[in-house]
């Protein structure tokens, strides 16, 4: 399923966009394939402090604080 959408660029970035996109590829190839070096580039999901968290500290149950009322503290020392 591909979704359609729209975005708006200043002229320095629309330039730099058709110039890239000048070597064989459309505009929107170009922006998927960006998105897509991005998305790859992103900290391993087992790096998300709250992933950590749950396999660390997996949730339990007991007469101390759960981890429901304690994620913030925990997760962000808040």
């Amino acid at each position: 399923m591909r979704h359609r959408t729209q975005l708006y660029l200043d002229h320095d970035q629309y330039r730099w966009l058709k110039r890239r996109a000048g070597r064989g590829q459309s505009m929107a190839e170009v922006v998927r394939d960006l998105i897509d070096e991005a998305r790859l580039r992103q900290d391993p999901p087992a790096e998300d402090p709250f992933i950590r968290y749950l396999f660390d500290d997996p949730p339990a149950e007991g007469p101390g604080d759960s981890s429901v009322t304690t994620i913030d503290n925990d997760l962000y020392g808040l």
